[in-house]
C-alpha cells in the first residue's frame, strides 16, 4: 500500500526550490523595464501553486508560511527563508 501522506513545505523540503521558483515567477512582472509584483496581499498565489504540487499539506502549509512572516505572496519570498534560517 502506498503511503500517502501530505507535507508541510518549508523552506528545507526538496520541494521548496521548485515552488519558490513559481512563486517568483507569478507574482513578478515588468512594465516598462521596471519590476513590479502582482502581488495582492494575500496568499492567492501561493495557494494556487501549492494545490498543483503533490503530497503537499496546503493548510498547514499556510499556517507554517504565516508563522514565518509569509502573511502574503510576496512576503512568502521575502521573510520565509531568512526567518527560518535564523531560527
Amino acid at each position: 500500500m502506498k503511503d500517502n501522506k501530505k507535507e508541510v513545505l518549508t523552506p528545507s523540503h526538496k520541494l521548496w526550490p521548485k515552488f519558490r521558483k513559481k512563486l517568483d515567477d507569478a507574482i513578478t512582472t515588468y512594465v516598462d523595464g521596471k519590476l513590479h509584483s502582482r502581488c495582492q496581499g494575500d496568499l492567492a498565489l501561493t495557494i494556487k501553486i501549492l494545490e498543483s504540487m503533490k503530497n503537499i499539506d496546503v493548510l498547514e502549509t499556510v499556517f507554517f508560511l504565516r508563522e514565518h512572516g509569509g502573511s502574503c505572496d510576496c512576503k512568502v519570498i521575502l521573510n520565509v527563508a531568512r526567518i527560518w534560517n535564523n531560527r
